[in-house]
């Protein structure tokens, strides 16, 4: 057998760089996806573990934010239960847009609480406190969470773009013991009074611009709780995302703000002022949704 010991020629390296970081790029031992979710594209699991062991945990559906010396999260969910986790590496270049539509596109958009950016809370603590992974530290305004139901478990999806460019998306599964009840809208007054602004969850409008009967459901069991602010004005706002015209997604979202301007105006309360945002509004990784804005407590 002759042995080639002659020069290597460069098109031979530059065809062999795919296949080494092709090699580089591999799943840590005994990694999979949770539940066999489908992970982004050429992705690869820096991080993962599994415990069937049925334990007390804990499950944000609300902002993290800090008091004093105390992580506070806005609202989360006790329940016993198994978890399994993974933290994922992207591709060079991938922008957080395309991993968070591939991962809402599988596991759905319906959620019990989402957010994005500065409205999240500080990344720090969602990195260091909720997940207990360094790695997903970055600047605040780049992170994306997303909390909801998938089948029978409870699914926690945080999104992070480092400083170094670098996007990582950690993906969290519960398997509750029994069935939880989730009440994500249930401080939706102490947010709005707090801090002029309350996102609806669990309602993610059509881009037809007409509310489901879901949604409307969630919206009449909320009318009560906004009797508090009788004699003040707020704005309900809706906010659509689609391929149409911008022109018709705001005429769409008019039509959406006022159809729940008319659910949440059944209990007397206060003045309700439909606001149709389409496209205007637009946050890094937001989808389609219903805020309530009270514009004199947003300008202190």
């Amino acid at each position: 057998m002759k042995r080639f010991t002659g020069p290597v020629s460069l098109g031979c390296l530059l065809a062999a760089l795919p296949l080494v970081g092709a090699m580089a790029a591999q799943d840590v031992t005994g990694a999979r996806n949770p539940l066999d979710i489908e992970r982004y594209p050429h992705s690869y699991i820096v991080a993962y573990d599994a415990d069937d062991e049925y334990l007390p945990r804990e499950f944000a559906i609300g902002r993290v934010d800090k008091t004093r010396r105390e992580v506070r999260v806005e609202h989360e969910v006790r329940t016993t239960a198994t978890r399994e986790w993974a933290t994922y590496e992207m591709p060079d270049g991938v922008q957080t847009t395309d991993v968070i539509k591939h991962y809402l596109g599988v596991i759905g958009s319906d959620p019990l609480f989402t957010c994005s950016g500065l409205d999240c809370g500080r990344s720090n603590l969602w990195a260091n406190e909720i997940f207990n992974r360094a790695l997903l530290y970055g600047p605040d305004a780049n992170q994306f969470y997303f909390a909801g139901r998938y089948h029978d478990h409870l699914i926690a999806l945080y999104i992070i773009e480092r400083g170094n460019r670098r996007v990582y998306a950690h993906l969290e599964v519960l398997k509750p013991e029994h069935q939880v009840a989730v009440r994500p809208n249930e401080q939706i007054a102490d947010r709005l009074a707090g801090e002029g602004l309350a996102v609806i969850e669990g309602v993610v409008p059509p881009v037809t611009g007409v509310l489901s009967e879901q949604d409307t459901e969630v919206l009449a069991s909320l009318a009560d709780g906004l009797k508090v602010f009788r004699g003040q004005i707020i704005y309900v706002v809706c906010h659509l995302y689609g391929s149409l015209s911008g022109s018709e997604l705001i005429d769409r979202s008019g039509r959406c703000a006022s159809q729940a301007v008319d659910v949440l105006g059944r209990a007397e309360g206060p003045e309700l002022i439909p606001f149709g945002a389409g496209p205007l509004l637009p946050r890094v990784g937001s989808s389609s949704r219903i805020e309530l804005v009270l514009p004199n407590r947003r300008a202190r």
